[in-house]
């Protein structure tokens, strides 16, 4: 990506909404469209999907137009691959066809590197517990110093810090350090489709 800086201000009114581009993308049971647009206002430039709302990205004004998009298009495609789905065609709009394919392929690359450092952890004590226990786990392509694995019985996402030897759950709102995971999947399998809410295991 280039880098140029500009040396003039944002502009005091705003920009209409432009298109960035569309990503057609698999989300498993179907293929669906996900429309990204960009807008500079107030010195703040916006990327956004109109059908996600949780789906944006933004930073300030003080960039070049077409280096601040493909910046914050990078960091829309990298939440789009984490809790959407992959990309698999792609129609141009302020950003040409290929260019947008290479961004994509820029993030995958990135995120293959972060799987190679998280690896490096694979003999961490928490990490080599949760595999003891029969947990499904892998490292995070997402967050570097972090594994996954699946909380057991359900269908949500289990963290790993194997630096710090901690794990946390979000959707269970638990969490602790290798002895609390031992009660934690006891609990769970013990309770099959309970639900642990609200409770820090100390």
């Amino acid at each position: 990506m280039s880098k140029r800086k500009s040396g003039g201000h944002a502009a005091a009114s705003p920009s209409p909404p432009a298109i960035v581009c569309i990503l057609v993308v698999d989300a498993i049971i179907d293929e669906f469209e996900v429309e990204i647009w960009y807008q500079r206002t107030d010195g703040v430039d916006r990327a956004f999907s109109t059908s996600m709302d949780w789906l944006r990205a933004e930073r300030p004004s003080e960039d070049t137009l077409a280096y601040s998009v493909e910046t914050l298009l990078f960091s829309i495609i990298a939440r789009c691959l984490r809790y959407v789905g992959e990309p698999v065609d792609v129609r141009a709009g302020l950003l040409s066809k290929g260019h947008v394919w290479a961004i994509i392929s820029s993030v995958c690359r990135e995120m293959d590197e972060i799987k190679k450092e998280n690896e490096l952890w694979r003999e961490a004590k928490i990490v080599t517990k949760a595999a003891h226990l029969g947990l499904v786990l892998q490292a995070s392509h997402f967050s570097r110093g972090t594994w996954i694995a699946c909380c057991p019985g359900t269908n949500h996402t289990l963290e790993l810090q194997p630096k710090r030897n901690l794990f946390y759950c979000g959707y269970c709102r638990v969490g602790g350090g290798i002895d609390e995971l031992d009660e934690f999947v006891a609990q769970r399998r013990s309770t099959a489709a309970g639900f642990i809410g609200g409770r820090t295991l100390h």
